[in-house]
């Protein structure tokens, strides 16, 4: 399936095809494939994201989805993966 990916490391709307089937499947996908680049936004044994990104599908929270990481992806899904800064002094 295709969905529309766009990240903190990746600021371009990108088409990704993938072969996962819910959000956390994806994030582990994107967690090894980006693991080269020293972004690390998702730990694969406890299936958490770290506390500093935020994850998105088609603009809503995963934490306000039903089925939090394990909401089904369907084909034209938009993910967004951001991490969040607090400005400090």
């Amino acid at each position: 399936m295709k969905i529309t990916f766009k990240s903190t490391f990746n600021l371009e709307e990108t088409e990704l095809e993938t072969e996962s089937t819910t959000l956390g499947a994806l994030l582990d996908e994107l967690s090894s494939k980006y693991r080269t680049t020293q972004v690390e936004f998702f730990d694969s044994e406890t299936r958490e994201v770290y506390p500093d990104w935020q994850v998105f599908l088609n603009g809503q929270p995963y934490g306000a989805l039903a089925d939090g990481l394990d909401t089904k992806l369907k084909d034209s899904d938009k993910v967004e993966l951001f991490v969040f800064t607090m400005a400090g002094g």
